[in-house]
């Protein structure tokens, strides 16, 4: 029986599976491991080990070999080894994965070395200072993008430094504690070598592990120190060549001469890059069906080609996209330039600042946007490549003799796709410098204003883009928010004006003289709904909302006045009745579903009494009309009152009632028109019964109030004159008493 084995060098070999040989090779096998491993196999020192570590820095070259051999030895050993130490080949693999790591960073370290050792290269060269130093004013606008150009490229050195700074200590310092833990881990597997638990296999390994990533971390530690000493450097030699060319770059901006000839130069760039765009785009439309090139019907496609035709399809459509959006972009470097001189020679002010700079950042999005795609584009050439490969090989029986010069030429077409792609990216990465440029340009000279301009320019704008804001429209009509805000503006001015007028009239009667408190009120209700009418048609002609907009509400309201709101429908109209009749007017004392009081208010829909009690109470208008009514005052503000009083039948009758005259003559608040009346009402049965008639005026005071006062007089002169006030009384008797009284009683 045969097989094929790998041998230690890693090559392939027929070898006989005899018993004997499997016996012998299993011994041979385990010695070879123990040499190799032997080196571990005793315990080592912390220091021992870092000092060996911190040698190897000193020598990246020596140890890439050191550690490239190791890794040779231990990819054909990969499987023995899981055995003899008894852990998972993906272990072993690990490893492995961490010494060629190691083999890495070495590599970045050797390099970095050799890097401190030479000149630093900038990107202006002294000669290329030197010749614009010479330079003398009027600059040209080429002059000034060249140079422009190269200070933004300093300036993303030094900012790229910047990164590569703060990356190496935060780097350090992850690194530093992934140092302490190793070591822990060291102190602890050396310590269980040295005591010779019965693992020791199990433990050499994982000391190699440990010495692996112990070696990972200095080697790491060293790449960064040396990377964060040459960053810095490098860093401040930059800061200093762009502090020394900034000068240079503002007065070059400061003198720049533009001239027609360089625009009309860059003008044909561009239209040289555009033509050659556009051709591109005219032989990707004659292949755009590429099926009638090999085959006559659709019926003899094989499974590439209907592979093939598809995909070449989709590609091109998405080449021609992508070339339409670069020849935009393109074309877009014209409104650049202009834009740059604008911003130079001051013509523009803050607002359209700051449209320029609104506008560049979404030209700059949407030029990363295209970026990206064309990277996913360059990725989805990539997939196909690999498709056709995979599964259209020329061996395969699917293909024909036609399919394989087919996708000979597919695969051409392909790498020629790529690199148009590359070239596309390119080109955008160039647009987007100046937009970047501009961008840069216009956020400086914006940063020249002071803070009151930008105060007032953010206001400004703000509040411009607020008001521009559409709610709705109305036909072709729009509605925004500065519109709205007018037409509501207006509407709230007329209002105003409505009840400020009627302030006015209501002051001017309130005297009541000139006509009566009713009447005012009704002219004022009339002047307030009617300015509100008015105040709203200027508000939606304001608008331009036409009135017939409305005219579907006319049925809508009269739906829901026959429906929802009759009731309160009927309480306006009886409101509106109550006001022009005059049977009940605001002052008008009143008896209304036997409450007594003064009316306050009649609005559309609810009467306001003020009662007895200062309560209000409420009535709707259509209950008031619809109710009876006892108006007190309806024709003047006179009502007649009585105040009775009784007196026994021994008083002289006459002086009582003279008594009661001269205090009603001598009472201020009784009317001496219409006269009064003293009568003798009534003979009762302990007493006589006088009534003192009188008028009173209660538009002036409380009847109550009078005819307290008339009684408090009266009982303060009867009691002077001895003139008895009599009360009912009544003597009770028992008949049993009545019988013993008469018994008692001496016989006559």
């Amino acid at each position: 029986m045969c097989r094929n084995v790998v041998t230690a060098g890693g090559t392939f070999v027929r070898k006989s599976a005899v018993i004997s040989g499997q016996n012998l090779s299993v011994p041979f096998l385990a010695l070879f491991l123990i040499l190799l491993f032997s080196a571990i196999s005793f315990a080592e020192s912390l220091s021992d080990v870092k000092r060996i570590l911190t040698e190897h820095q000193s020598q990246p070259l020596e140890r890439i070999k050191t550690l490239k051999n190791e890794v040779i030895k231990i990819q054909g050993l990969e499987e023995g080894l899981a055995r003899q130490y008894r852990i998972p080949v993906s272990q072993v693999i690990n490893y492995e994965m961490m010494l060629e790591n190691n083999i890495h960073v070495y590599h970045s370290i050797y390099f970095l070395q050799k890097q401190g050792t030479a000149a630093s290269q900038f990107i202006l060269e002294e000669g290329r200072l030197e010749e614009l130093a010479e330079k003398a004013p009027p600059y040209s606008f080429l002059l000034y993008l060249d140079f422009l150009e190269d200070v933004e490229n300093y300036r993303n050195e030094a900012e790229r430094y910047q990164r590569l700074i703060e990356k190496a200590k935060s780097t350090l310092l992850r690194n530093n504690t992934d140092m302490t833990e190793t070591e822990k881990r060291f102190r602890v597997v050396n310590e269980r070598i040295a005591r010779g638990n019965g693992e020791s296999l199990t433990n050499s390994w994982r000391m190699r592990e440990i010495k692996a990533k112990l070696e990972e971390c200095t080697a790491i530690n060293t790449l960064y120190m040396t990377t964060l000493s040459l960053a810095e450097k490098e860093l401040n030699d930059t800061k200093g060549k762009v502090d020394m060319i900034e000068p240079m770059l503002a007065d070059i901006r400061q003198n720049i001469k533009f001239s027609s000839e360089d625009f009309a130069l860059l003008n044909s760039i561009v239209l040289q890059k555009t033509g050659a765009l556009y051709e591109t785009i005219i032989l990707l439309e004659k292949k755009s069906d590429p099926a009638n090139e090999f085959v006559d019907e659709e019926s003899d496609l094989t499974s590439f080609a209907r592979f093939w035709i598809s995909n070449e399809q989709q590609l091109i459509r998405d080449e021609i996209l992508m070339i339409l959006e670069v020849i935009e972009k393109l074309t877009s470097l014209r409104s650049v330039w202009r834009g740059m001189q604008d911003l130079i020679e001051g013509n523009l002010d803050v607002g359209r600042q700051k449209f320029i700079l609104s506008r560049t950042n979404d030209f700059i999005d949407d030029i990363n946007a295209n970026i990206t795609l064309c990277v996913d584009s360059i990725q989805t050439i990539r997939e196909t490549e690999q498709a056709v490969s995979r599964r259209f090989s020329s061996g395969s029986p699917l293909m024909t003799e036609q399919d394989d010069q087919i996708r000979d030429r597919f695969l051409e077409n392909l790498s020629a796709r790529k690199k148009r792609y590359l070239s596309y990216l390119v080109e955008l990465g160039t647009i987007r410098s100046q937009y970047t440029d501009l961008r840069k340009e216009t956020l400086r000279i914006t940063g020249a204003h002071n803070s009151e301009e930008k105060l007032g320019f953010l206001w400004g704008s703000g509040i411009s883009r607020f008001r521009e804001t559409e709610l709705w429209h109305v036909g072709e009509y729009p509605i925004t928010v500065g519109k709205f805000s007018f037409a509501l503006l207006i509407f709230l001015a007329g209002i105003l004006l409505t009840r400020y007028l009627a302030y006015i009239f209501r002051k001017r009667t309130a005297d009541g003289l000139s006509m009566s408190r009713h009447s005012s009120l009704l002219i004022q209700k009339f002047i307030y709904y009617t300015g509100v009418v008015i105040s709203t048609f200027f508000g939606l002609w304001s608008l331009h909302i036409p009135l017939t907009a409305f005219a579907f509400l006319g049925g809508v309201v009269a739906i829901a006045v026959g429906f929802g709101a009759q009731k309160y429908t009927g309480d306006i109209f009886s409101g509106m009745i109550l006001l022009f009749q005059k049977k009940v007017r605001i002052g008008d004392e009143v008896i209304i579903a036997d409450k007594r009081g003064i009316v306050e208010e009649i609005t559309l829909q609810n009467t306001v009494v003020k009662c007895e009690q200062s309560n209000h109470l409420i009535i709707p208008n259509s209950k008031v009309l619809e109710g009876a009514i006892v108006n007190l005052t309806l024709n003047n503000s006179f009502t007649r009152t009585e105040v009775k009083i009784s007196v026994a039948y021994e008083t002289d009758v006459e002086k009582a009632m003279c008594i009661m005259r001269d205090i009603l003559s001598k009472d201020r608040n009784v009317l001496k028109s219409p006269p009064y009346k003293i009568l003798l009402e009534d003979f009762g049965e302990s007493a006589l019964e006088l009534t003192a008639q009188f008028f009173v005026d209660i538009k002036e005071n409380l009847e109550r109030d009078v005819k307290s006062s008339i009684r408090q007089r009266i009982l303060a002169a009867f009691n002077s004159a001895k003139i008895e006030i009599p009360f009912p009384q009544r003597d009770v008797r028992i008949k049993g008493e009545i019988k013993e009284t008469e018994e008692k009683q001496p016989p006559r």
